[in-house]
């Protein structure tokens, strides 16, 4: 009898510890994001200058970004490529990366990166941090006459011509469609979709079950949109409902674990 109730009690104790822990993985906050400027030179733009323009150059930033600016959250650092060749290379930063020729000779002409970072492990109360970082980012590649940019969250790897138009296109850069995208992640009979840049929000990031190579395109589309549902309100629920290429779609989302949250995708057949 003791011994049974030993057993009793123990299965009780490990349910207990398994459901505390994985309430708190699931109440755990962290958002980031993040950008590389790479630069031809060795030396960071001066920081007034920076704030100068950021503020008083045109750039739809107010006095909500320009607070950031004090915020120790904010981050911004200089890589010298002699100390870290690494992430001068895209095919370890993000393998899934086909840099063009014109990405790639940014690259080899650079000598430095500037990363620019805002993470914060507390919820944040605005989305202010998106606006200011791109807008940040673009001021050190001019003032720095920098060469490319990595968004490092997204893992978008453009020239500066490219993040120029980016931004010219997308004066909101809160925006899902500025911030995310999907990417493939292939396996040996096909492979999985991801998410990139929900984390910008301190949301988790979407990944499916592998998945054929000839649905590719469908998952891709459906993960994006997904994303962006999820992206504009805030918060991940149960399940995501879609439309698309006339079929109506349920994607069932499974409790986040360390940044990242699995999810089933089902037709919904009318009846």
């Amino acid at each position: 009898m003791y011994f049974v109730v030993g057993v009793i009690l123990g299965i009780a104790v490990g349910y207990a510890y398994i459901t505390i822990r994985n309430r708190r993985e699931q109440s755990r906050f962290f958002a980031i994001s993040e950008y590389w400027v790479y630069i031809p030179g060795e030396e960071l733009p001066s920081q007034d200058k920076i704030m100068n323009l950021v503020l008083q150059g045109g750039a739809p930033v107010g006095t909500q970004e320009g607070l950031l600016f004090s915020d120790i959250r904010l981050h911004v650092a200089l890589v010298l490529r002699a100390k870290n060749p690494h992430v001068f290379r895209p095919d370890i930063i993000a393998d899934h990366i086909t840099p063009t020729a014109e990405v790639l000779t940014a690259l080899a002409s650079s000598k430095a990166m500037i990363k620019i970072r805002y993470a914060s492990e507390i919820r944040l109360k605005s989305d202010a941090h998106l606006q200011l970082l791109p807008y940040l980012s673009y001021a050190y590649q001019k003032l720095g006459e920098g060469l490319a940019v990595y968004d490092v969250n997204q893992e978008r790897l453009m020239t500066k011509d490219e993040f120029t138009a980016l931004l010219k296109a997308n004066t909101n850069t809160k925006a899902a469609e500025f911030n995310i995208q999907t990417v493939w992640r292939p396996a040996e009979l096909g492979g999985r979709v991801e998410s990139r840049g929900l984390i910008k929000k301190g949301l988790p990031e979407l990944v499916t079950d592998d998945v054929r190579a000839d649905e590719k395109m469908l998952v891709e589309s459906l993960v994006e949109e997904a994303a962006r549902k999820i992206w504009t309100e805030n918060q991940i629920p149960d399940q995501v409902e879609i439309e698309s290429y006339d079929d109506r779609f349920q994607i069932l989302v499974s409790p986040p674990s360390k940044g990242r949250a699995r999810i089933r995708i089902m037709r919904l057949q009318t009846i």
